[in-house]
């Protein structure tokens, strides 16, 4: 690579590091450590040996990044790119310095612990960081945990996420996202749109708006029973599992009670099924308790959500 971070967060190329050095060195791309070295009569950087490669940026996440970019400085921000904190551990897609925001643009997978080390990164460094997803976080159909983990909250707009993808012309907002009680989907309360040739006052103010959601028919505990006969045919594995569990204690599928079954949709930052805990404890077994998988709710709502399960099988069992 031709390039490469210095001691001072400063990018250097190979020839300007030789005249002027000033190590250690990393990779701009993926933060890992680099050396300078010289093939013929050209200086370039070269990763350790040993270490892992990393995998260089896609098209659409440096086109997204800079879309951004261009609509922060169009409202007069001054943005600043790839912007060093924590000694050269982590770096910033798109920063607004005066505003002391992080912008991260997530195209690619990213494990949960990744998410939660990168976000107490800011924290530390007392950056308030803004997750915007790509084209592959979509919620559609499918329940996907990789989404769900991106999940922010605030009282006027539930559960919510930012797409951001091509034209690259607007940001999306998917707001009241909850989980299908039954099933592994996603239930979207509501997408709205804004356009970027609106400045960054606007989207605030746009953000802080009222976004009204749909409404959502509540399941019934016929249908539930309906779904599991569906799975039953289907072989499904979370169904044998369910049988087994039931088998084990002299049960079958038509004595589970009525109270075990949700029937309104679910938040969709919790790990597990909050129908097989529930079953859990009417067989009088420990259960598995569904866990809040979301680091970047603030403290306040992870305080408002951490206790749901709890309060959530007390009022079904008073059904």
């Amino acid at each position: 690579m031709k390039v490469a971070l210095n001691q001072r967060g400063q990018l250097q190329v190979g020839a300007e590091a030789n005249r002027y050095p000033c190590p250690p060195y990393t990779c701009c791309d993926c933060g890992q450590a680099v050396v300078l070295r010289r093939r013929r009569e050209k200086w370039y950087f070269s990763h350790v040996q040993g270490r892992r490669p990393h995998v260089p940026e896609s098209e659409a996440h440096q086109a997204g990044k800079a879309a951004l970019t261009q609509w922060l400085a169009a409202s007069g921000l001054a943005p600043e790119n790839e912007r060093v904190i924590l000694t050269g551990a982590q770096r910033i897609d798109v920063c607004v310095p005066s505003l002391i925001l992080a912008g991260e643009y997530q195209c690619s997978p990213l494990a949960l612990t990744a998410l939660r080390q990168r976000h107490q990164g800011y924290q530390m460094a007392n950056w308030r960081d803004w997750w915007i997803l790509g084209e592959n976080y979509v919620p559609q159909q499918r329940w996907q945990a990789q989404t769900a983990q991106f999940c922010q909250y605030s009282p006027a707009l539930g559960f919510y996420l930012y797409l951001f993808r091509a034209p690259y012309r607007q940001l999306e907002l998917w707001h009241h996202l909850t989980r299908a009680p039954h099933k592994s989907q996603w239930i979207a309360g509501g997408c709205d749109r804004f356009a970027l040739t609106e400045d960054w006052a606007h989207f605030q103010r746009w953000h802080n708006a009222p976004h009204p959601s749909r409404p959502y028919s509540p399941l019934t505990v016929a249908a539930w029973r309906e779904h599991l006969v569906w799975q039953g045919r289907r072989r499904d594995p979370r169904y044998q599992q369910l049988l087994q569990l039931l088998y084990t204690h002299g049960r079958q599928v038509n004595d589970v009670p009525a109270w075990c079954f949700p029937l309104t949709p679910l938040p969709p930052v919790f790990s597990g099924s909050f129908f097989i805990w529930a079953v859990q404890h009417w067989l009088g077994i420990t259960p598995v308790v569904p866990r809040l998988n979301a680091p970047l709710l603030s403290i306040a709502a992870q305080k408002k959500w951490i206790d749901f399960p709890i309060h959530w099988l007390h009022q079904q069992q008073g059904l």
